[in-house]
């Protein structure tokens, strides 16, 4: 019991790294999630083009999300056999047993990351079509919803494409979908039509 001693004080680190693991779903594995609701055909999913033209790249960031929630996952086991030996509730290697409740809280971090990607690349398509049908109204061309829809689609999927060039991808679509920016016909449409 000695040789652990020292784990008191980094027995906080598992701590930091569920953030870590959470930040790592957002950002890094958003591919994943991404690809499945382009095969599900809807219209704010883009797939980023370092994963579209590598589709090896899907693998390496399922078999990365595995890696980092085992280890997060053991980690925090380790944290929790540590305080079990430390306040000697029972045996510590019984501690070991709550890697399968982090793995479930792994499971559940992943689907929160990806509802808030879900939601922001959502935001992000919404202030492109009202701007698509600004732009249409604006002309005064008689369109109908679909030349509308594929007018944005179109747009979208070339602004992200843009920003994934310039290494700004993340960036834009979260500013996109912060954006207060839709066209004050369709702001006034919306809040009195």
């Amino acid at each position: 019991m000695d040789c652990i001693e020292w784990y008191g004080y980094i027995a906080w680190l598992p701590l930091l790294l569920w953030v870590a693991l959470f930040i790592w779903f957002k950002r890094c594995a958003n591919p994943l999630f991404l690809k499945k609701m382009v095969r599900k055909g809807k219209k704010w999913a883009v797939l980023p083009e370092y994963v579209s033209k590598h589709s090896s790249k899907l693998t390496a960031l399922r078999l990365q999300c595995v890696a980092f929630s085992f280890v997060v996952s053991a980690l925090s086991a380790c944290s929790v056999a540590w305080c079990i030996g430390k306040f000697q509730i029972c045996d510590a290697t019984y501690g070991f047993a709550s890697v399968v409740l982090f793995l479930i809280v792994a499971v559940i971090l992943y689907h929160r990351a990806v509802v808030k990607i879900s939601t922001i690349y959502q935001a992000a398509y919404y202030l492109e079509y009202c701007r698509a049908r600004y732009e249409s109204d604006k002309k005064g061309a008689a369109r109908n919803e679909m030349d509308i829809n594929n007018r944005a689609i179109w747009s979208f999927t070339r602004k992200l494409r843009n920003a994934e060039a310039h290494k700004r991808l993340w960036k834009y679509v979260n500013a996109m979908a912060k954006s207060k920016k839709i066209p004050p016909d369709v702001y006034a449409e919306a809040m009195y039509g």
